[in-house]
């Protein structure tokens, strides 16, 4: 396979970046104001709800029947389609799904009691061996009919939760004409394969509300169909569908972003940390949509950006008219340049001049932070996991997965920071450098750190951070090029012995926007970089700058104290921080994790004049980077530090 061109690789950003906005732009955010049915314990009596949203057909799905061979029954009505017999089909289900891969309890839905609509498709391929031949699911579950003649807009709303592999189609499918013509829409939210829905919680449920006006309003025998195909892995849960009439203002704010301005023509996206030597503007633009019955006058993204709690920036965009089931992009033109150290939070929020009826869903919070030294496309939680050892049926022997920085001023670098999701004790890793050749169109390496072997302290779940091996020349960086900070993991083991080994993965954040073709992967035996298209891995640059003094706090007064650098860092449980002081004070040792939460206090009552010491036990600390302060009456400093678990 031939290595990337630049060309190629431009190309491929432009596609994937249109790819990804596509997908992003149609999540529904399930509104979570107030629940649309209300029911009790006993009867599960439905409320009625005056005015718009009011219910006029629900089914629970209780449909267990303990007479029955199988534990349930099909309602009247109810049909399951099989189109190529192969007998994997929906069914009802009031216990944890269990598979290949799955082991799910059963969601907590309204009327989870009464059981759920289910395809429990690991639970169908658990008997054979081989991915490869598993079967591709095929299945649609259809309704009765349904009168809509007496209702002029029409909403669904389903309670979901699932999990899927590959290009899966999800649909809701519905049709007035008996089947002769089918709507389909998609019921995936948004949600990427190997994610749960809307990256819901374990066993929480989410609401997907789909607008069906168009085809079943004035319409007296609708009839739905749900549709699971071309998925081998995981599961579908179902539970109470409702239909009822739609409000009449109702705006959903369906994506978000904040674009930083590199000065280049490609997008950059988002950087969750941004060292004050790369600050730069940012853009602001919205997706959003009139899921209500009337024209929406006035409608506007209002952007506000705070710095520790205080508003210091705010800007609306010109009002335009929402149509019903329109979908319009609003785009500030006013850029925002933070100026300073300190934890931000961009506040996206639309409104219109008529009062929104279902408000919950017309905002989104976005945080970051400018720091010293840490550069991060990502933030600290995990979304999903990424491993190149899962793609091929090969050896895996210093695979690399990296992610691209570009630089806007010279910077000099101190190491690399990665997530490491899991591994095997048999595996070893290191963290480097990579800098681009834009004559070959490939990577190159640049700097490594000590190869390490994975022990228990690194196994699963923790962040690493490694010195880089300075050679004098190649840890300086220039402004105007790009990086990729990687991982870079080997093991003795062939495919087959890895197969049932823990093998290796690393986190993968997906809750904020970058373009693609910004993370790469390579496979050592092919000799090949790819893009990784909709993952973000976490892995992040660390510069040599201890400018940082928490929310821009002026330096210490040298003549009055010095502080060192802990040693050893990074370190797993115990570390020492030394310090002399020109006089005698009352001193206190505070340390704070990366988003100013204070973890770890220690008054240290006068000290002398003369040179201390402190040893800082961090057993109880998670794994991560932390700020570590000497505060006096004068002065205050501040230094960062490293926990390995």
């Amino acid at each position: 396979m031939r290595k990337f061109t630049l060309l190629f690789l431009l190309i491929s950003i432009s596609f994937c970046l249109t790819a990804q906005k596509a997908d992003i732009s149609t999540i529904i955010p399930p509104p979570s104001k107030a629940e649309l049915s209300n029911y009790t314990d006993a009867s599960m009596q439905q409320k009625t709800l005056k005015g718009a949203g009011e219910v006029f057909w629900e089914e629970q799905f209780d449909w267990g029947d303990e007479s029955s061979e199988i534990g349930w029954f099909l309602p009247d009505g109810w049909s399951v389609e099989d189109p190529g017999d192969i007998g994997y089909n929906w069914h009802w289900a009031n216990d944890t799904l269990k598979g290949v891969y799955t082991t799910e309890p059963i969601m907590a839905s309204s009327s989870w009691h009464n059981g759920v609509l289910a395809l429990n498709l690991d639970g169908y391929n658990s008997d054979i061996a081989n991915y490869n031949d598993y079967i591709a699911v095929d299945n649609s579950i259809m309704s009765p009919p349904i009168d809509c003649s007496q209702h002029g807009s029409v909403l669904v709303r389903v309670e979901q939760r699932f999990r899927f592999w590959s290009s899966a189609v999800m649909d809701f499918e519905v049709t007035n004409d008996g089947g002769v013509h089918w709507a389909a829409f998609d019921m995936k939210m948004g949600t990427l394969y190997s994610e749960t829905s809307g990256g819901a919680a374990a066993g929480q449920k989410v609401d997907l509300y789909i607008n069906i006006s168009d085809v079943a309003a004035g319409m007296s025998e609708v009839q739905f169909k749900i549709t699971w195909r071309d998925a081998r892995l995981y599961y579908w849960m179902i539970d109470d569908i409702a239909f009822m009439e739609g409000w009449d203002t109702d705006l959903q704010l369906l994506y978000s972003e904040a674009d930083y301005d590199n000065g280049l023509e490609d997008p950059e996206g988002f950087f969750y940390q941004v060292p004050y030597t790369q600050l730069s503007a940012y853009n602001f633009h919205s997706i959003v949509r009139n899921f209500g019955n009337n024209e929406q006058w006035g409608t506007n993204m209002n952007v506000k950006v705070t710095k520790n709690n205080q508003v210091i920036w705010e800007e609306s965009t010109d009002p335009i008219i929402s149509y019903p089931l329109v979908i319009d992009t609003l785009v500030l033109e006013e850029q925002f340049v933070p100026e300073d150290f300190g934890h931000y939070q961009i506040d996206f929020a639309i409104s219109s001049d008529d009062e929104d009826e279902l408000p919950d869903d017309n905002f989104a919070t976005l945080p970051f932070h400018v720091t010293d030294s840490v550069f991060s496309r990502s933030d600290t939680t995990r979304e999903t996991t990424f491993s190149t050892w899962g793609w091929y049926t090969q050896d895996h022997e210093g695979d690399y997965m990296g992610t691209w920085y570009t630089l806007k001023e010279d910077v000099e670098i101190n190491s690399i920071t990665a997530y490491i999701n899991g591994a095997d004790v048999q595996y070893s890793m290191r963290l480097v450098l990579f800098a681009y050749d834009e004559e070959t169109g490939d990577p190159f390496e640049l700097l490594t750190s000590d190869i390490i072997e994975i022990d228990s302290t690194i196994l699963k779940n923790n962040w690493v951070t490694l010195p880089m091996e300075k050679d004098g020349e190649g840890e300086f960086l220039l402004a105007g090029q790009s990086y990729m900070a990687a991982v870079w993991f080997s093991s003795p083991m062939t495919y087959e012995e890895a197969y049932d080994s823990r093998r290796y993965s690393i986190g993968s954040d997906r809750s904020n926007y970058y373009p693609s073709g910004q993370c790469w992967y390579y496979f050592a035996l092919d000799d090949a970089w790819y893009s990784s298209g909709n993952d973000l891995f976490m892995i992040s640059m660390n510069f040599n700058d201890d400018s940082n003094i928490i929310d821009a706090i002026p330096g210490a007064d040298q003549l009055n104290m010095v502080m060192d650098q802990n040693y050893p860092n990074p370190f797993n449980n115990q570390t020492t921080i030394t310090y002399s002081l020109e006089k005698a004070m009352e001193l206190d040792l505070i340390v704070m994790d990366l988003t100013g939460r204070k973890v770890y206090e220690q008054k240290l009552s006068k000290q002398t004049a003369g040179t201390h010491e402190i040893q800082l036990n961090a057993s109880d600390f998670e794994a991560g980077t932390y700020f570590y302060t000497l505060k006096g009456e004068e002065f205050k400093e501040t230094k960062r530090m490293t926990v390995l678990r």
